[in-house]
């Protein structure tokens, strides 16, 4: 199976890369896909990084560092995870680390 057709997300809509869509930052109106590559934290859901929405390149243009790999995140995600004081910026690399 790959990862075209994905099922829903939690608010049931089509996910995967097959299914065109638009950024889901309020006022954005670029086109994407539902895919890995516009999801927020690079997987489908939420988990402890990141939501259950996919965004264009400027609306998760926030680097998270979480289980050494870097990943994209929307504002909101970025800022929750800031103001859990569980995580902090890296000023030499421009990320969110945990710590």
């Amino acid at each position: 199976m790959g990862w075209g057709d994905c099922g829903t997300d939690k608010a049931g809509r089509p996910i995967g890369y097959v299914f065109a869509a638009v950024c889901d930052h309020v006022g954005c109106d670029k086109e994407i896909d539902r895919g890995l590559s516009y999801a927020c934290g690079g997987m489908h859901g939420d988990d402890e990084i990141s939501c259950d929405k996919y965004y264009c390149e400027e609306h998760a243009a926030n680097i998270v560092d979480h289980c050494d790999k870097w990943h994209s995140v929307c504002d909101e995600c970025y800022e929750a995870l800031k103001q859990s004081g569980d995580w902090s910026d890296d000023n030499d690399d421009g990320v969110l680390v945990y710590g």
